[in-house]
């Protein structure tokens, strides 16, 4: 069975913005709520899921007070290794 595209790439944007929600001291519920999606959106999002709109990624940004680009500082190992 092939992987979705992109899907390592979602799962650690997903973590990030997971790690991010957690430090910033929010539920999910309480984040989800703020940014107006659903729980389960933010749920599918944090765990790899799923992903999302620039919308979405500019509401997290502004409600957890970083940069868009935060989300994205992370490694992905090449495929093969």
């Amino acid at each position: 069975m092939k992987r979705a595209p992109h899907t390592e790439k979602k799962k650690a944007f997903g973590k990030k913005v997971r790690e991010i929600r957690k430090a910033k001291g929010l539920s999910q519920l309480k984040l989800a709520h703020l940014v107006d999606i659903e729980l389960s959106t933010l749920n599918r999002i944090e765990l790899g899921k799923a992903g999302t709109s620039l919308a979405t990624i500019f509401a997290l940004s502004e409600i957890l007070e970083v940069p868009p680009k935060a989300f994205f500082e992370f490694e992905i190992a090449p495929k093969g290794k």
